[in-house]
């Protein structure tokens, strides 16, 4: 959890420096299904991550004026959703690309939401939503890279 934390820190960081210009990407959602995904199976585990993914969604919508709670759900759905996938695919099946395809979805998932409960979405918005997806992508590949080197190490 302390990789999830330091994610926050990152993207709230990042967030600060950059506010006017875009939308950090979900760094800390990407980093807590990576580490929910790479590591043991068990659902006291799932649920552990479920209110810490809550907490910290909550955190960042009263530090970002935000509606509160609103990124808590999302980040909660978005993980639910991800682990229910990831528990009925079969042990063979749960890879690199399946962690893409679902993190990714995930992340976009969180996005359009956000993008739709903005007050006025229009053309910068649109622009926001797009560099914010765009800007997930090096975030995602490095995650992927980690876990691939982790599966080989493992002989998953």
């Amino acid at each position: 959890m302390i990789a999830s934390v330091l994610a926050w820190l990152l993207q709230d960081f990042l967030q600060v420096l950059v506010t006017s210009l875009i939308l950090t990407p979900e760094i800390f959602l990407l980093v807590s299904l990576y580490k929910l995904v790479s590591g043991p199976t068990q659902q006291r585990r799932a649920a552990k991550w479920i209110w810490f993914v809550f907490c910290g969604g909550v955190l960042w919508d009263l530090r970002w004026a935000s509606v509160p709670g609103m990124s808590g759900l999302l980040n909660v759905a978005a993980l639910a959703a991800v682990c229910w996938i990831w528990d009925r695919t079969p042990a063979g099946g749960r890879g690199t690309v399946l962690f893409a395809a679902a993190a990714g979805g995930a992340h976009l998932f969180s996005g359009v939401v956000h993008y739709l409960a903005w007050a006025s979405p229009g053309q910068a918005a649109m622009r926001t939503f797009a560099i914010q997806q765009l800007l997930m992508i090096p975030v995602l590949v490095l995650l992927c890279a980690i876990y691939a080197f982790k599966a080989s190490k493992t002989h998953v």
